[in-house]
């Protein structure tokens, strides 16, 4: 029926056209709609400028900054200093940083204010305990000091209450590989054992040493644990007759880690590791420690 007559299509705009609300548009009673805001009141502490700027001045670092910019000389500090991004503003120093989505200067913060920067917007109530790269993001758009985001990073990896209440989404630590040795003697596991009942002849301690590569254990019996009498049993009784090393693995005993043994390593070209402290698994020699002990026991 539509068809049969010759309509002609004219565009109405919605604004204008208020029949057709009755059927598209929701029903607008003009009725108060009350909604419910919950707030939640907190005090933000309010500094003066004056205060600001004596607490800058008792930083030996930003005061030279400071001076530099009040003494009115365009020297080659001044010319530095601008060309980073400081500035003065009411005789507080500022830093403008244009990585920061903000386009305001940042506050130069002295050192001994850092650590109250981050409780304010780390371990506030309003702050959340956000990760070290969410609170780098809200102190660095009104803050700055150098070596901001290490800073941050250490304050958060050590804050008490994030490591106790969130979860931890390190993957653990895989498997490591087995090492490949090239030939025999090429690294060598050194240890102490001791101090022993002392014998007849005055031995208390036993220099153990073992060849990673064959598991040749020898056992050499010490009057003293010192550095000097361990390098010299190693180079008359080890490396003559079988070469020299190129890796040394040692725990981080006083006699390891002393000069001594260092300039001896140094001098013949042999690549020194000391283990992690308080991990002997480490060093293979620890194992064969393990076995002496009962059979010496026993003994």
């Amino acid at each position: 029926q539509i068809q049969s007559f010759h309509p002609k299509i004219l565009y109405t705009p919605g604004k204008s056209n208020v029949v057709a609300d009755l059927l598209s548009r929701p029903v607008h009673d003009n009725k108060e709609f009350v909604c419910n805001l919950n707030t939640i009141s907190i005090e933000l502490p309010s500094r003066r400028s004056r205060d600001i700027r004596e607490e800058q001045m008792k930083d030996e670092d930003i005061k030279k900054i400071i001076d530099c910019f009040e003494s009115g000389r365009k020297d080659e500090d001044f010319i530095n200093w601008t060309s980073r991004g400081y500035l003065m503003n009411q005789g507080i120093l500022y830093r403008y940083s244009p990585d920061t989505e903000s386009e305001e200067a940042q506050l130069v913060v002295p050192c001994h204010e850092r650590e109250r920067v981050l409780q304010q917007y780390h371990d506030s109530p309003t702050a959340g305990h956000s990760g070290s790269e969410g609170t780098y993001f809200k102190i660095a758009s009104r803050y700055y000091f150098p070596g901001m985001r290490k800073f941050i990073a250490e304050y958060v990896k050590n804050c008490a209450e994030c490591n106790r209440y969130k979860p931890n989404n390190q993957k653990p630590a895989g498997l490591l590989r087995t090492p490949i040795y090239a030939q025999r003697f090429e690294t060598l596991a050194i240890d102490l054992f001791g101090p022993l009942p002392e014998t007849p002849t005055g031995k208390k301690w036993i220099f153990l040493i073992e060849d990673t590569s064959t598991k040749w254990v020898e056992l050499f019996a010490l009057e003293d644990a010192t550095a000097q009498n361990c390098a010299k049993f190693l180079i008359e009784e080890v490396f003559l007759r079988y070469g020299l090393p190129r890796r040394l693995i040692s725990d981080n005993g006083t006699q390891f880690v002393s000069a001594v043994m260092q300039q001896t390593c140094n001098f013949l070209g042999i690549k020194q590791e000391l283990i992690p402290v308080y991990h002997p698994q480490a060093n293979p020699s620890e194992r064969k420690n393990r076995d002496l002990k009962p059979k010496l026991e026993l003994f």
